[in-house]
């Protein structure tokens, strides 16, 4: 996650527990960020505010004054945060990218003397990462070769290098620990998943390092299912379109929210045209994959016919 959003994470968090402690309450942006807020940074958080106002997450009360400024989180953003935290607390997408992690701070700074500067520095889900997920993390990586260093003591192990095979898990796999070790396993066959709904046909390469995708959209006219079949594509298809881990998972915390608003009596046009935006746009940043593009024709076509057009 890059600093923007961790703030804007946190931030969240803040006013989901202020409404739940003090409903009906909006509290002041400066109020709220407390300790965080630095007068210095009022450029910052002010654009933070608006972009959370923007995806529907909040409801933003400005004034000329940003000590004036006020926010309400709304439904949406309820939503957000809770599927955010059960994220955080599975370990089953907490602990490879808390492994991820460490293969690339040591790789970065080797030897690593030990992992405390992560503590400041690296976050899940816009929460820091706890001794815990390190010390977890290391030791799995131990076990399985990819790290040693000096044991001073018991589960404390300090000057950490990265193995032959550790560097080869960083330089080629971008330091994801689970297609390295697949990829030793010979795991590099091709797995067929197939899309339904308004993307159909698309046969995605999971583990191949050479991929060819092909997908077919089709245009029905406006329907929730077609919507939430759509989104369900888009997620299938997230990791393999040359996004990391961290961007994946966050990207699927966008779609959460997007899938929340179909399920509601009377979704929010606003917010699913916002939130795909975003989704879209960052497809886009990783390359234009056929897949990519295909996705994107396909969610833009839908969306116009929903009478709710992304525009450029």
């Amino acid at each position: 996650m890059t600093n923007t959003d961790v703030r804007q994470a946190q931030f969240l968090d803040s006013l989901y527990d202020y409404d739940r402690e003090r409903p009906g309450q909006v509290p002041g942006v400066v109020d709220l960020l407390g300790e965080r807020y630095d007068p210095n940074d009022e450029h910052v958080w002010r654009g933070i505010v608006r972009d959370l106002d923007y995806q529907g997450l909040i409801k933003l009360a400005e004034t000329m004054g940003f000590d004036g400024t006020r926010a309400m989180i709304t439904g949406s953003g309820r939503r957000d945060v809770e599927a955010r935290r059960a994220r955080r607390a599975d370990f089953t997408q907490r602990n490879p990218l808390v492994r991820r992690a460490v293969i690339r701070y040591v790789y970065a700074n080797s030897p690593a003397p030990d992992l405390t500067p992560m503590l400041e520095t690296y976050h899940f889900e816009g929460e820091p990462l706890t001794r815990r997920d390190l010390d977890t993390a290391l030791q799995y990586l131990l076990d399985k070769g990819l790290v040693h260093g000096v044991d001073v003591a018991e589960e404390i192990l300090i000057h950490i290098r990265l193995t032959d095979r550790g560097i080869d898990c960083a330089e080629n796999f971008g330091g994801s620990v689970g297609e390295f070790l697949n990829h030793e396993r010979g795991g590099g066959g091709n797995t067929t998943v197939n899309f339904h709904g308004p993307v159909t046909g698309s046969n995605v390469a999971w583990n191949s390092r050479e991929i060819t995708q092909t997908a077919t959209t089709t245009s029905s006219g406006l329907a929730g299912d077609e919507l939430a079949s759509l989104v369900g594509a888009i997620r299938q298809a997230l990791p393999v379109l040359g996004l990391d881990n961290a961007e994946v998972t966050r990207l699927g915390g966008q779609l959460d929210v997007i899938e929340g608003e179909l399920e509601g009596d009377e979704p929010d046009p606003g917010v699913v045209r916002s939130v795909m935006r975003r989704v879209l746009s960052k497809i886009g940043e990783v390359g234009e994959t056929q897949l990519g593009l295909l996705l994107t024709v396909g969610t833009r076509r839908l969306l116009e016919e929903a009478g709710i057009p992304l525009g450029q």
